[in-house]
Order: C-alpha cells, then structure tokens, then sequence
C-alpha cells in the first residue's frame, strides 16, 4: 500500500513524523498523485482509491470534496483533531468523520497516527468529526476560563461574569448543534437523545448526532436557567445598591 502526502502544513509534517515512527511510510512523490485532485488539498491519498482529509484551519469546504471524490469513484475520509507537535511522538486524538466501512489501508494509518491501535473515534459521516471537536474544545475552554479558585491564587470569582460568559458559550453551542443536524438533514430526537448517547461512544453509528441532540434536549431547561439568572441579578450587591 502507498501512501502519499500532499500539504505543507506544519501539522502534516507531525503526522508524517508519526508514522514514520510507528514504520509507516508516507512519501511525498506528487507523481504518484492523480491528476483530478486539486493542490491546494492536504492530507494523505491512497492508492487503494482513498483521500484523507486534513484541514489544519478547519476550513474545508467539506461537502465540495465530498462530491468530487464521489465523482472519482473514491472515498473521502475527514480526519480532524487536536495537532500538537507532541503527537509526533505520542500519538494524536482522532476525530473521524467517515463511512462505517472504513477502508482496511485507511485503518492502518489511523492506528499509526493515534496513540494506541484503535484509541480514535468515528463521529459519524464527513463533517461530523469537525462538529465533535467544535464541542469538545468550547467546552474545554468553558473548564479552563472558569476554573474554580484555589489556595494558591486565592482569587474571588466574577460568578455574575462567568454564568453571562457560559451563557453565551452555551447559545453558540445550541446554534453549531442545530446547524449540524440540519446539514445532516436529521432532526433531533429528544425521545431517545440521552438513551442514544448514554452507549459508548465507538458502538454508535453517528455519535455527533447524538451529541448534538442531548445539547438540544438540554436548551430545553433553558427557562430555568433564566430563572436562576434572574435571581442572581436581584440578590446581587449591585441590584441591592440600585
């Protein structure tokens, strides 16, 4: 099996350095690359009939390449994550949106990049993998921008700041979860939403969707929050100066 890289994009530099430590070859020879395939593409072409996506800026016009692939008779795996130099030597966390059958060639390279055999995940079809990161690094930045204080900092926090900061992190998530299911013409099922995502993540078919269900099904106690919102503006010092 050949693997050829085309990009120049530092984080294709780190994959490549992954797999070549883990005794898989990825050459560069744009000769054996096909005429169709645009340059301004990164990621990896497999000469089983295979492209797989990289979009270091998570950018891509996703459903375009997913067309011309199709066109070609080829498949079109998206490939997103969090690329860190580190990963050259540890491996990456990989996000795939894909097919469930996922070419056998394709699963090698996967395995190699990741930090154990099978230790990514498929999100669920092309564009679900870039959704399922979207998620996961909002949240990750509402943990780290909101942590609570320690004795070593001993810094009060702004809670009136940080709940209107979530608030509108959290209206954003509600949008992108919409949009998403939208682009996969589906609709959310609030029935079966926490059902659905209560199974391990590797055993569900389209885990982004179900992912962006439960976030739905989650506005829907937005009242409440308002509610809470409410109070805490009353019982403010500032409210009680006014």
């Amino acid at each position: 099996m050949t693997y050829i890289a085309q990009g120049s994009a530092p984080q294709l530099h780190w994959l490549q350095q992954r797999l070549a430590s883990r005794g898989v070859s990825a050459t560069a020879d744009a000769s054996g690359l096909p005429s169709w395939l645009p340059s301004d593409w990164q990621g990896f072409y497999l000469s089983s009939g295979c492209w797989i996506n990289i979009d270091p800026l998570h950018q891509a016009p996703l459903p375009s390449r997913l067309r011309l692939c199709l066109e070609q008779g080829i498949s079109l795996l998206e490939l997103d994550g969090a690329w860190q130099p580190l990963g050259a030597d540890f491996g990456f966390m990989l996000l795939l949106g894909a097919e469930p059958a996922t070419p056998p060639a394709a699963l090698t390279l996967l395995d190699a990049l990741a930090p154990l055999p099978a230790a990514w995940l498929r999100c669920g079809p092309a564009g679900s993998a870039r959704y399922t990161r979207q998620v996961w690094e909002a949240l990750l930045f509402m943990l780290r921008r909101h942590a609570p204080p320690s004795p070593v900092t001993q810094t009060v926090p702004d809670w009136e700041a940080s709940l209107r900061e979530q608030w509108q992190l959290w209206e954003q998530l509600v949008r992108l979860s919409q949009r998403y299911l939208t682009e996969q013409n589906l609709t959310a099922d609030s029935a079966t939403a926490r059902q659905d995502f209560a199974e391990p993540p590797r055993q569900q078919n389209h885990y982004a969707a179900s992912l962006a269900s439960l976030i739905l099904q989650a506005n829907g106690c937005r009242h409440a929050w308002e509610r809470l919102w409410s109070d805490f503006a009353t019982q403010s010092p500032l409210a009680s100066e006014n």
